[in-house]
């Protein structure tokens, strides 16, 4: 009798075990087709992209602040500040630098002097990874949301620092595309600064010139008037006349005293109708005298009137002509003490490994989303059913 040996008995086990089991299994991918197609089916795809066609992709990071005389408070109130938790940074300066470093103006400017489209259009990108792909558009719109993905600046709020982002398909891009970035926000920055100053001092030489147009206006009005009178000083030039009314008068005074002592010591002089003729023609003098200075619009009270009022106008413009210069040194030095910096803490890093992809993570997260659309569709099904039979 002949005997089987050892081995090719086990290897004819095995083949049984495998083809008793073989029925069992294809009942198993029947009763739960839904499971293989919709969860187990995307995983396995999932797992051999990123096993076997995900490019690595290198991210090189940066981190900066920005910071101003103007935004740096006072010790005890950053000590009030820290003790509650709050970051001293987060100013609209630092969220404006971080905007422009994810907008569209960034991307255009790298696309401009770095060549940016052709580094996420290279070669040894995956078809889904790179830009342009098959699941989305060609344009520049398409493009900046594939960029947003790419490039990140976020703020700690702890410390105020900045963090920036860039992720491609290089070492070396990355950390280009990351040291373009900050240049350009360098340049941003120094162009806030730029318009910050000419805002503010602006306004101030603004006011500056109307003030002095206004004062140009008054000396004009006052050489107008002075040409309109025929006189250069109506207050000055009246001096004069007044003087010699007061001398008139003074002599009116003399002479009248002189008359009354002739009418006491000698009553019958001859003197005596002299000195009242004297004081006659002396009260016409004065009274003639008199409407030169008043009594008439060609008199000179109107004429002074008129003229110191342009001259206290002349005078308040004149101040705020000293004002509104002195406003202007300040506004200057205001504008010098607000400027704006960018202090680079950490410099664009070479990366020395791929940061992405996630494979574990991005498998995990397709398994447990299609799982949980298997469950919901399945539950669908059984309350569907359950409501059909009662």
């Amino acid at each position: 009798m002949n005997q089987v040996p050892v081995d090719d008995t086990l290897s004819v086990n095995h083949i049984r075990l495998a083809q008793s089991k073989m029925p069992r299994m294809n009942a198993w991918v029947r009763c739960n087709l839904g499971l293989c197609i919709g969860v187990i089916l995307p995983t396995l795809l999932s797992a051999a992209y990123y096993a076997f066609l995900a490019t690595p992709q290198y991210v090189s990071e940066a981190e900066f602040v920005v910071r101003g005389q103007n935004n740096q408070p006072n010790l005890m109130l950053a000590g009030l500040l820290k003790g509650s938790g709050s970051g001293g940074g987060g100013t609209e300066d630092t969220y404006a630098v971080q905007t422009y470093v994810t907008s569209r103006d960034a991307a255009q400017l790298l696309m401009r002097t770095q060549n940016l489209k052709s580094v996420y259009n290279t070669p040894i990108a995956d078809a889904i990874a790179r830009f342009p792909n098959f699941y989305s558009g060609h344009t520049f719109e398409h493009f900046y949301q594939y960029y947003k993905r790419h490039v990140v600046a976020e703020l700690d709020t702890t410390t105020g620092v900045s963090i920036l982002q860039v992720r491609t398909f290089n070492a070396n891009d990355s950390q280009r595309l990351a040291r373009a970035l900050l240049n350009s926000a360098e340049n941003l920055v120094n162009d806030m600064n730029t318009r910050q100053r000419t805002n503010t001092i602006a306004a101030s030489s603004h006011e500056l010139h109307a003030t002095l147009e206004k004062l140009s206006v008054v000396n004009e009005k006052i050489d107008s008037y002075r040409n309109e009178i025929a006189m250069l000083n109506p207050a000055q030039q009246s001096q004069p006349v007044l003087k010699d009314i007061a001398s008139l008068q003074t002599m009116l005074i003399t002479t009248r005293l002189q008359l009354a002592q002739l009418q006491r010591s000698t009553p019958e002089s001859p003197l005596i109708e002299v000195h009242k003729r004297r004081i006659v023609a002396l009260e016409a003098e004065i009274k003639n005298t008199e409407t030169k200075i008043t009594g008439s619009d060609t008199s000179f009270v109107p004429k002074i009137s008129g003229y110191e009022d342009l001259v206290f106008q002349r005078t308040l413009l004149e101040k705020e002509v000293a004002s509104a210069d002195t406003a202007v040194a300040a506004a200057k030095l205001q504008a010098d003490r607000q400027l704006l910096y960018l202090d680079e803490i950490t410099q664009p890093n070479l990366p020395d490994y791929a940061a992405y992809p996630h494979a574990l993570s991005n498998i995990a997260v397709v398994f447990a989303a299609t799982f949980s659309v298997y469950l919901m569709i399945v539950l669908l099904i059984s309350g569907a059913r359950e409501h059909k039979l009662t």
